[in-house]
């Protein structure tokens, strides 16, 4: 048997970084995280700093958090890895990776979080003609109607 190198695979983290240190400390924070991925064969693909926010309940005793989010192709065996850098650091409240495919990849490329925007909004399908038409005909009867009343 041979033994190979497993390909590798898309992956998203997102890590909650305590919002109560330095901007230096959560900046070295933020290096440290990338760094471990660089170093353990990982390739950083998207990469954004979405900023301090209000938790919706506390973590560790703290309310704020600095949330990061990072797309990156690695192996599978530099999981283990990270997710032990995540328990073993105290600056990182939350953590969670996800294997992803290519597809949610370029989604994540063409919508970029924005600023109060944790996660991007679904983008809903365009309506049917049908269903634009009958949006339209229910409108105009509720007008007619109320001409009658008047």
């Amino acid at each position: 048997m041979s033994s190979s190198i497993p390909s590798r695979r898309l992956y998203e983290t997102t890590v909650i970084i305590n919002a109560a240190l330095e901007d230096a400390d959560i900046r070295a924070t933020i290096d440290r995280f990338k760094e471990y991925i660089e170093s353990h064969g990982g390739e950083i693909l998207l990469f954004y700093e979405l900023g301090k926010r209000r938790l919706a309940y506390p973590v560790k005793k703290r309310n704020n958090g600095y949330y990061v989010y990072a797309a990156y192709e690695a192996h599978p065996t530099a999981l283990p890895l990270l997710e032990r850098l995540f328990l073993l650091e105290e600056n990182f409240l939350r953590h969670l990776t996800l294997q992803i495919d290519p597809e949610i990849l370029a989604y994540r490329r063409q919508h970029p979080p924005q600023s109060g925007q944790l996660i991007p909004e679904t983008v809903k399908a365009a309506p049917a003609e049908e269903e634009l038409e009958e949006v339209a005909e229910g409108e105009e009867a509720n007008e007619s109607e109320e001409e009658e009343e008047v």
